[in-house]
């Protein structure tokens, strides 16, 4: 096989970004002549690596068809790792999905959980050959080392400086990206969802914690100790009783997460009813929010509202037109949409909250998956070059 180089990978990722592009617009943007545009265009054709599209509109002359990638080319596996569950599937380079698994757990040990992260890595292979799968992308909670592929804080799996992506390389010998599970979700929406068309975007992932992730200039932006973006822990509410899971007291995390907004709830229903069901399901707090019911809607309402005074801050800073959430909580019909802008607009600076749009992931309970998809294939031609 001919080993490609700088050119053609740049070739590729012209062709991965524009699937509608033309040779001569290829022959353009890589500054070449259409005649080192054709000798490019074999060699990855020769290689299985693009096709063509569809027969562009003529400008006189012989109709021109435009070049595309062969999502076929390869497959992905795809991770998500969180602190109770593991999801794993397998797609196609174009993120069509081909099968998709959840296991759930309540283990802490690292031990086990590593043998669980091999084991759903395992059943996937006995089904799939390897030689068909390209590369594995693992979505990670906690901080995380995506150059160096290490864990530097897990938080539920106890783990601290691991290096995952050498122990996962070295045991299945395919190439692994892997990176802190919201940033991978923003880089899902930049890839597949509703960010395509803009570099600058926030991403706010709602479930038993809060996470954020900022995405400036057409990349994620990691901060200096890859922590940027940790929104949860904004402090939220002065001389709170609410302590969370860093430790501190009144963070956004521990105020209006799923799992704070059903404590809240369930306080309150106690002081109303004599017997409470602690196994209400947060799915069911937000169905009975969205229809009005209390202290559903009240809880949710300004949970809502603490989370949209948290994201005005940020915007304050950042000046980004585009928020996304993702989480359970954007099913609440306008609820949480609603009181969200209140919040932002309580504490944004007049005149930045122009052109501003906040909006549900248009992912939504995929976005996880896709997060993982992502991180293979922005580095099929750039960054680790994963098609050699």
């Amino acid at each position: 096989m001919k080993k490609l180089n700088i050119t053609d990978y740049k070739a590729l990722e012209e062709i991965r970004t524009n699937n509608k592009i033309s040779r001569i617009k290829l022959s353009g943007s890589l500054e070449l002549t259409p005649a080192a545009v054709t000798k490019i265009i074999k060699k990855l054709s020769g290689l299985k690596l693009i096709e063509n599209n569809n027969i562009l509109k003529s400008t006189g002359g012989r109709p021109e068809k435009s070049l595309k990638i062969n999502h076929r080319y390869k497959m992905i596996l795809g991770i998500n790792f969180g602190p109770e569950f593991i999801e794993t599937a397998l797609s196609y380079l174009d993120g069509e999905l081909l099968c998709m698994k959840r296991r759930n757990f309540y283990i802490r040990s690292q031990e086990k959980i590593l043998r669980i992260l091999f084991e759903e890595i395992d059943n996937v292979l006995e089904e799939y050959s390897k030689d068909d799968i390209l590369g594995i992308g693992l979505a990670l909670h906690g901080t995380v080392n995506r150059e160096k592929g290490i864990s530097i804080f897990s938080p539920h799996f106890g783990w601290k400086n691991l290096n995952i992506q050498e122990l996962i390389e070295k045991k299945y010998s395919l190439p692994v990206i892997i990176d802190n599970d919201v940033r991978a979700m923003a880089i899902a929406e930049h890839e597949f969802g509703r960010a395509q068309n803009t570099d600058n975007f926030l991403v706010i992932h709602i479930s038993n914690g809060i996470g954020g992730a900022i995405f400036l200039n057409g990349k994620t932006y990691e901060g200096s100790d890859f922590s940027a973006g940790e929104i949860g822990h904004i402090t939220a509410v002065e001389n709170s009783s609410r302590r969370c899971s860093c430790g501190k007291y009144g963070c956004l995390e521990a105020e209006s997460s799923d799992e704070a907004i059903k404590n809240k709830v369930l306080t309150e229903l106690e002081k109303i009813q004599e017997k409470v069901d602690i196994s209400l399901k947060t799915e069911d707090i937000y169905k009975m929010a969205a229809e009005k019911k209390e202290p559903y809607f009240s809880v949710v309402r300004n949970s809502s509202y603490e989370i949209g005074k948290a994201v005005g801050n940020l915007l304050n800073i950042l000046n980004i037109k585009l928020v996304i959430v993702a989480g359970r909580i954007v099913n609440t019909d306008s609820l949480f949409f609603v009181n969200l802008n209140k919040g932002i607009k309580k504490n944004i600076l007049d005149g930045l909250e122009k052109d501003l749009h906040t909006v549900p992931a248009k992912l939504y309970d995929s976005i996880g998956i896709y997060g993982a998809f992502s991180l293979v294939t922005t580095n099929l031609f750039k960054g680790r070059k994963l098609i050699k």
